[in-house]
């Protein structure tokens, strides 16, 4: 396995490099640029070529990569420039990535705790009430989209019930546990809901294709049933595939965090891309877009290791 993750390692830089290739060229090609957000209505000529020069804006677009890149490699993410100006971009992430994994793991629990459950009872259940009702709900939770689901549960929580943790904003935990958890509800419904729907109909799936297997046919032929062909068999076998699932809802929720953060008010990294967007702030877009590709990357990794605890057949390093 240590052979199969040194591999899996090295395979990451190349994808990194192209990655970083990508996120430099598209922010640097967008129209419009920092110096207008820092200078306002105040467009000097003279000034804004002093501040390019400053900024080493002025230099080629393969120079100023290949500069951005010597000083990743050494750990300088660079300086925000409008967000915050002069403020450290590796800072500016560390206080706010607690909060965005946060609202990321919450969102993931939930989903869990409906998808699995939900999955589960439609297979059994199939083609009854149960599994009807399931499959409107998933094919509602779905369709929905989570920033319209944020307003709607906002305006549900925060305007007619008057709530003081329904209209957004963020408490955090050495504040107290339970306003922590009462401000991430919220957001956690609006960024799970979808995922939660797409799992639960691969469960389903999952459920009802190992169901069909000879194996659990001759099983019950043999008189084995009940739970314990459920639990034992036909469940563990069913969540291989439904673990890849899960493994790229994660990927998403970093990246649905985004419009949650922003809709909920909520001092996260998504947030913080936002505003750099909006203000044209090319190293924290470039720092937090990487990041999350980094992270990604390490999700998929521990995804492919869970195969194998879920199933001892799958070896790694070449054997299979």
């Amino acid at each position: 396995m240590g052979v199969y993750i040194l591999k899996r390692l090295l395979l990451a830089i190349p994808t990194l490099l192209v990655a970083s290739v990508l996120i430099f060229s598209l922010v640097h090609m967008a129209p419009g640029g920092p110096i207008r957000i820092m200078l306002g209505d105040y467009q000097d000529p003279v000034l804004i070529e002093r501040l390019r020069h400053q900024l080493g804006l002025d230099l080629p677009l393969y120079k100023q990569y290949f500069h951005w890149l010597n000083n990743l490699l050494h750990g300088d993410l660079g300086f925000s420039i409008t967000v915050h100006r002069g403020a450290p971009v590796v800072q500016l992430i560390a206080q706010r990535i607690s909060v965005t994994l946060e609202l990321a793991a919450f969102s993931m629990a939930i989903a869990l705790l409906i998808a699995i459950p939900a999955g589960i009872v439609s297979a059994l259940q199939q083609n009854k009430l149960a599994d009807h009702v399931a499959r409107l709900v998933a094919l509602a939770g779905v369709s929905i989209p989570n920033f319209f689901l944020g307003i709607l549960l906002i305006l549900i929580f925060g305007v007619y019930l008057r709530q003081p943790w329904g209209a957004g904003g963020f408490v955090p935990i050495s504040r107290g546990l339970g306003k922590n958890l009462a401000h991430l509800v919220l957001p956690a419904i609006a960024l799970g809901t979808a995922y939660a729907a797409i799992i639960m109909r691969m469960m389903r799936s999952a459920m009802l294709d190992v169901m069909g297997q000879d194996y659990v046919r001759t099983a019950r032929a043999m008189g084995i049933g009940g739970r314990s062909i459920v639990r034992r068999d036909i469940v563990k076998n069913a969540l291989i595939p439904v673990v890849t699932v899960i493994g790229n809802s994660i990927g998403y929720l970093l990246g649905g965090s985004i419009v949650t953060e922003t809709v909920f008010r909520m001092p996260g990294v998504g947030n913080l891309v936002i505003n750099g967007i909006f203000r044209r702030d090319f190293p924290v877009i470039q720092a937090v877009v990487l990041f999350i590709v980094v992270l990604r990357i390490v999700i998929n990794l521990v995804v492919d290791l869970l195969y194998g605890v879920l199933d001892p057949r799958i070896r790694y390093g070449g054997a299979e």
